[in-house]
């Protein structure tokens, strides 16, 4: 599918598999400045490519350079190519979302499950028990997952812009999260990009500019529609606030 099309940011996806698992691609018609702490490829850097692909929960990581150059090879894409992983379902869970505020339009491209989810700060302790309710929860799903939520920004972003922007698309995760009834603030594997034309042209674009709010409200709809598309719900929650929350986004 095609979006944002006729703009600077136009951009398409694709559904393909590798190695029987599923993989999104999003190519980008014009190269873009990525700043984002995927898998392979993070940092800052420029690319055209960004793909999302499914791995299994139990994913061996021993050969990761290797994994990623084969994935890159099965569909001819450059090395700079930004991968991001997660053991959710990318055939269903992958969503874009669009969102706006005044005269800005920015974009949202998300995966999200949950079972490891976490609140940051938290120390990591009482692995068995956290350990154990990972697991009720993945009975009740299909695999644990991770949140991966690329933002997309119309207007060329300098440095701090951009450092701007993660928070706003990560509060906006958190948020999402508060919706569906999850006192956590993300899982402990999540993460985030930044995209924008190449240039420095906007210097802010934080939780009070109308870019900020555009994009958080994208990434915020994104993961709550992702997480809905797999009912990742809270395990403790009612059937009738499920369906509340289904039909505020359109289930």
């Amino acid at each position: 599918m095609k979006y944002a099309e006729g703009t600077a940011v136009e951009f398409e996806t694709e559904l393909k598999y590798s190695a029987g698992m599923p993989v999104q691609l999003v190519h980008f018609t014009n190269e873009m400045d990525v700043l984002s702490s995927a898998s392979y490829g993070g940092g800052h850097t420029s690319s055209n490519d960004v793909i999302f692909a499914q791995v299994p929960k139990d994913y061996d990581c021993s050969d990761f350079e290797g994994d990623m150059k084969r994935l890159l090879n099965d569909f001819d894409l450059p090395t700079n190519t930004v991968i991001f992983l997660t053991a959710a379902e990318v055939e269903y869970v992958f969503t874009v979302e669009e969102g706006s505020y005044k005269n800005k339009t920015e974009y949202a491209v998300v995966t999200a499950g949950l079972s490891n989810q976490v609140i940051a700060g938290d120390e990591l302790l009482d692995w068995e028990t956290r350990h154990a309710l990972s697991l009720k929860r993945s009975e009740a799903l299909y695999h644990p997952g991770t949140i991966n939520v690329m933002a997309v920004f119309q207007e060329e972003l300098d440095l701090p812009a951009k450092v701007n922007a993660v928070i706003a698309a990560t509060e906006a995760k958190t948020a999402a999260m508060n919706i569906l009834g999850y006192k956590e603030t993300g899982t402990t594997s999540d993460a985030v990009a930044i995209v924008s034309p190449k240039g420095n042209s906007c210097f802010f674009a934080g939780t009070g500019s109308s870019h900020g709010i555009a994009a958080a409200r994208a990434v915020r709809s994104g993961v709550c529609k992702a997480l809905i598309k797999r009912d990742d719900f809270p395990v403790d929650m009612d059937d009738s606030t499920k369906a509340n929350i289904r039909k505020e986004f359109g289930f």
